[in-house]
Parts: C-alpha cells; structure tokens; sequence
C-alpha cells in the first residue's frame, strides 16, 4: 500500500469526527454563535500566520521549479489577496478586530500545541517530514467541506456562508487533488520504516486538526 494511501485510510476517520463536531455543524447550519466564530477566526489566523512559515520551509528546500510554484500558490493562498487570510480578515474587520490587536493575544494550548508540531517539523527540514505536517490542514477541510456548498443559510453580519466557499470550490478541491499525486511522487519508492514514520506525521497532524476544532466546544482532547 502507497504511502499516501496508508495515511488517508488512518486519518479519515479523524477527519469524519472534524466534520461532526458541534462547531462545525453549527458552522454548516448557520447557527453558530458569533463569540465561537470569532475565537476560531483568531485562533485560525494566528495559526495560519506559523503555518505559512511552514511553507516559507518547505520553499526553501524545494527541489524543482514545478515544486517551487506549488508552495508559492498555497502560500498565495493562505496569504494573498482575496485569499483564505483575506476572508478572515474581512470578517474580522467587522468584529472590530485589527492583525496588530491578534498578534498580542496567545494560542489556546491545542492551538499552540499544533504549531509547535509544525515549526518543530520544518526546522528539521526534511521536505518529506514537511510535507507530511502541512498537509492534513489543506486536505482535511477538502473532505469537510467539499459537498457542503450552500448549506448554511444568512446569519445577518456573519454570514458563515464566504468562509464555507473558499473550501467548497471546484479550485479547492482540484488543489486537493494536485497535492495529493505531488505527494505520492515525492514520497514514492520509499523503505517502508520511512514510509511508517511519514504515515505517522500525517495522522499526527490530522489529530492536532481535530484537536484544534474542537477547542470551540465541549469536546476537548477526547478521541
């Protein structure tokens, strides 16, 4: 069995549990309370600020041009303009929130636990190892998501619905698609100890996911 094949049948039923959790069905119904949408957009966006910085790693150690533009265009993603760093910025503009006012406040400890995993993994600078610990982030809101489209209903100034559409889009999911056949290339042929050790940071991270979600409810480190 394939590297990423043996990854995804462990991880999948922890990214089942993300897509049951009461936010996230709270998300997707449009009935989420405001105070919990809020906590997650700060939380989210002081991971997303370390998890570029993951990528920023991953860049560094690239092996090939087509590699390079792969990472600059997730990184576009999670920080460029109309991207998923934008949305979150725009709502929480309207929480009255500004970036200076986010960076002084600290990650809850799931939060930080996550991303002391992935800086911990890029300063080791293995591209493999990297790769392993960005990915259950990018593909987990795929299989979340994905199929969601138009669900949640107006929820008056925080209408969930922008943010559930970065995720639902045809692009999102053939970016899923693009990342999951680079992966089973740069992770090809590979002694099966190394194989086990790169399934392992996978799941790592699809657990440290879960974790992260359900930081916004009464589901607390409990698999």
């Amino acid at each position: 069995m394939a590297l990423m094949e043996k990854a995804l049948t462990r991880s999948l039923p922890i990214w089942e549990k993300c897509k049951n959790t009461r936010f996230v069905q709270q998300l997707l119904e449009g009935t989420l309370p405001e105070h919990l949408f809020r906590s997650y957009l700060i939380q989210d966006s002081i991971y997303l600020s370390q998890y570029a910085r993951a990528y920023g790693k991953a860049i560094y150690h690239a092996q090939s041009l087509a590699e390079l533009q792969l990472y600059y265009s997730a990184l576009g993603f999670i920080s460029g303009t109309g991207s998923e760093m934008a949305v979150r910025q725009d709502y929480l503009a309207r929480l009255g929130l500004t970036g200076r006012e986010i960076e002084e406040i600290q990650p809850l400890p799931e939060n930080q636990r996550y991303i002391r995993f992935l800086l911990e993994t890029a300063e080791r600078g293995d591209r493999r190892e990297i790769l392993m610990a960005i990915l259950p982030c990018m593909l987990s809101y795929g299989y979340i998501f994905q199929g969601q489209k138009g669900r949640a209903p107006a929820q008056g100034r925080m209408d969930y619905r922008r943010l559930i559409q970065e995720y639902t889009s045809e692009g999102y999911g053939e970016s899923c698609r693009e990342w999951l056949d680079f992966a089973g290339e740069a992770c090809g042929e590979l002694p099966e100890t190394e194989e086990a050790a790169l399934a392992d940071i996978f799941v790592q991270g699809s657990l440290l996911e879960l974790r992260f979600w359900r930081m916004f409810g009464e589901e607390r480190d409990g698999e």
